[in-house]
């Protein structure tokens, strides 16, 4: 377990840092920007400019922090992301026994953050000194230079009803932590809120789940709505009205269900759908993986060259065995959940380990076809750089186009590997364009022969 030094952040930074500089910005060429789905995230590439040694070992400043705040400032016990031996499960579980519903989904959650809000809010678990000797600095302004990004002019990721350009980053380890932090005193609120009503809440990141007994419906109402979204318009954060989602009886969300008649806790009925029909392609129909890729899971894959038949194979193998293992996670998931919990009935976790069984069977399957395909790719990758090696004598040359090669120093098939006619042309004495094309013609075929797509040889 990491120890967090005893006067803190400002000792940290002093070990990677000369007290006489402030702690910088960080800069865009330390940042790599993607985007996934609508999300924009942000992970650092320069890792080593961001590592301290403590006790003689190396550690990410984002790890320490991590660990120090973790000590020092307790959640809300209605937040249940980012915490240790918490899941997307205990999500949902205060919510077994209700019969109505809602979630709300928190419009931009990290990046609505206001940095003066993070700042407000850290302040007082430092000391109040400053980083630099002439006092330029105070270390809670070095923490947020640390915490924060400024998104550059020419990024794409534009945020709604934030003029600002600094956010805090999704991808940043000390992201989540924060977003905790800074939410904990508005959890509190709604907490409370909660409480005076008979509503259980939950939180998960920027989902918020309420649930309510049958004959409290209240949180159906707009009333409730607005009252939630003022709490949360405390700290500018707003609602995304497209995601809430209303139910009674039922509820199902990013693949599980609570099912308040046998107040149970599973996966919902549409992914356990999906996972048997995948299982019984592959057992029962022997459907190739990448015809189960296209009509199960609508996967469009598109090649910019044809790739090599073992090559094809192995790729649709491997994205395939993504998803049977990410299945077989899930299930696993509500397992062992059960085990602590209780939350699923005994005859559904059966059903589940009979599923898990011929997930584990198809699992191993699949990365036995991978290890053969990998060797057959390996001897043609060998093949292949012998046939390179090949003599000019060996190949299908004619006589005179062995023997003006040979005399202008091609003598193996890899000399002309990547040369083009033109060169031929221009080089090679008396050879004319004719005959150029000739040879070259000769070249594309013992490569074609020799082809296996294009795997770095």
């Amino acid at each position: 377990m990491l120890k967090i030094p005893t006067n803190g952040f400002k000792r940290l930074v002093e070990n990677n840092l000369d007290s006489r500089f402030t702690v910088p910005s960080i800069s865009s060429n330390d940042i790599k920007e993607f985007k996934i789905g609508k999300s924009y995230f942000y992970t650092i590439i320069n890792k080593t400019k961001f590592q301290i040694i403590y006790n003689q070992k190396n550690y990410s400043i984002y790890d320490i922090l991590n660990a120090y705040f973790a000590k020092r400032i307790p959640l809300s016990n209605a937040t249940t992301s980012f915490r240790n031996n918490f899941s997307y499960l205990n999500f949902f579980e205060p919510h077994r026994n209700n019969y109505h519903f809602i979630r709300l989904d928190i419009r931009s959650f990290f990046h609505s953050i206001d940095i003066e809000d993070i700042k407000k809010v850290f302040k007082p678990y430092f000391y109040n000194v400053y980083i630099d000797e002439n006092k330029l600095q105070h270390i809670v302004d070095a923490f947020i230079n640390l915490v924060t990004y400024e998104i550059p002019e020419d990024s794409l990721n534009v945020i709604k009803g934030k003029k600002e350009k600094r956010v805090l980053p999704m991808g940043f380890k000390t992201s989540p932590m924060i977003s905790n932090v800074i939410f904990r005193q508005l959890d509190i609120q709604i907490q409370k809120l909660c409480s005076e009503r008979n509503i259980i809440y939950s939180r998960y990141a920027d989902d918020m789940l309420f649930s309510s007994v049958k004959n409290n419906n209240y949180i159906h109402s707009d009333d409730f709505v607005k009252e939630i979204r003022v709490i949360i318009g405390q700290m500018k954060f707003k609602l995304n009205k497209h995601k809430m989602l209303k139910a009674k009886h039922t509820l199902s969300l990013n693949g599980y269900t609570i099912d308040s008649s046998n107040k149970e806790l599973r996966l919902s009925n549409k992914k356990t759908s999906i996972i048997k029909k995948l299982i019984y392609k592959i057992n029962e129909e022997k459907k190739a993986p990448d015809e189960i890729l296209k009509k199960l899971f609508q996967y469009k894959i598109e090649w910019k060259f044809k790739p090599d038949i073992y090559i094809y194979e192995k790729y649709n193998i491997e994205q395939l065995l993504n998803k049977v293992v990410g299945y077989r996670s899930y299930l696993l998931s509500i397992v062992k959940f059960n085990k602590k919990y209780q939350c699923t009935e005994i005859k559904t976790i059966d059903k589940y380990m009979v599923i898990i069984n011929d997930l584990e069977e198809i699992i191993e399957q699949y990365r036995n076809e991978i290890v053969n395909l990998d060797k057959k790719i390996e001897k043609k990758k060998e093949d292949y750089n012998n046939g390179l090696l090949k003599s000019i004598d060996e190949l299908s040359f004619t006589g005179w186009q062995k023997e003006i090669l040979k005399n202008s120093g091609y003598l193996t098939l890899k000399s002309l590997k990547g040369v083009k006619e033109k060169h031929l042309y221009d080089t090679v004495k008396g050879i004319g364009k004719v005959k150029a094309k000739k040879i070259m013609a000769t070249v594309k075929q013992e490569l074609l022969k020799l082809r296996i797509g294009r795997i770095g040889v």
